[in-house]
């Protein structure tokens, strides 16, 4: 589990933080000065992409759902934006092309509204939809709850709904009045430095189990993304035997049976204490 949950921990989008070995805290609990103010400039951007549709001309506004389902992968040569004021309830048209499977002929109405989108709305968006076309309403407010039921209602056409939420994270996801700025940041990598670099573990003053007297051989164990390997440690001299083989040093072993380039073993590989029955590093045996 610990070693899934630091792979975990390596992924751009990761909900977990590495605290220490084998200590693990969601994300969001502490998070660093630069992914806040990240944070707080990405904030500040969707404000203001509100903001900024709110004030567009309605027309522009109709054109600019085209641009969004062009970029969702409707064909460009069948998008067709309806002249503003006399659509019918329908502000564009096209076909949505599904993986070359299949297409899809879809009608759009948009809504450029601070309160909330209702039933009616939907009723009427449905009444306009020809044979075999499907309906997607977007609007920059929010969706009622009888809004919302009337789309699935079973027995009708679906009507897919797009909230202002969702809208903008659809333009923000597209590049669609918005720039990304990609910036390098470097910090230490501490597990690197604790398993491949032979840093000792610091254990807070008070806490640390006496070390037994070892009884060779020991079981130990190694944690890989795969799961979990179990080796011998032969003595304290570093001997340990793996999957039938023995290596005269734990990082040799611990390098075959993580399959990492370098490995300190000392670090890698550990041991069940027998009086508290935590597994701790094996470097604890080193020399006994």
């Amino acid at each position: 589990m610990g070693s899934r949950l630091y792979m975990d921990t390596k992924r751009p989008n990761s909900r977990f933080r590495r605290v220490s070995r084998g200590v693990f805290a969601l994300g969001a609990s502490q998070s660093s000065d630069i992914a806040q103010r990240i944070e707080t400039i990405n904030r500040q951007t969707r404000n203001e992409l509100r903001k900024r549709l709110m004030q567009m001309a309605p027309d522009r506004f109709e054109a600019l759902m085209g641009e969004l389902l062009l970029a969702l992968g409707f064909e460009e040569k069948t998008i067709e934006i309806s002249p503003y004021g006399g659509d019918g309830g329908v502000d564009v048209r096209g076909v949505l092309n599904a993986a070359d499977v299949t297409e899809v002929n879809a009608a759009v109405q948009a809504k450029r509204w601070k309160r909330n989108v209702q039933a009616p709305v939907v009723q009427g968006l449905r009444g306009s939809l020809t044979v075999h076309e499907q309906g997607i309403i977007i609007t920059t407010s929010q969706f009622s709850k009888g809004a919302i039921t009337e789309a699935r209602a079973p027995g009708k056409v679906p009507i897919s709904l797009i909230d202002g939420d969702k809208l903008l994270t659809l333009l923000i996801e597209h590049r669609i009045g918005v720039t990304a700025e990609q910036h390098t940041v470097y910090s230490l990598d501490e597990e690197w430095w604790g398993d491949v670099a032979g840093e000792d573990i610091v254990e807070p003053a008070g806490v640390q189990p006496v070390v037994p007297n070892a009884t060779y051989p020991v079981r130990i164990q190694g944690m890989i993304q795969a799961g979990t390997v179990e080796a011998e440690l032969l003595d304290g001299q570093g001997r340990v035997q793996y999957d039938g083989t023995e290596y005269r040093s734990p990082s040799g072993a611990g390098q075959v049976a993580s399959g990492w380039k370098s490995c300190n073993g000392w670090n890698f590989w550990r041991y069940e204490h027998p009086e508290t029955g935590k597994w701790r590093v094996i470097n604890e045996l080193r020399g006994k």
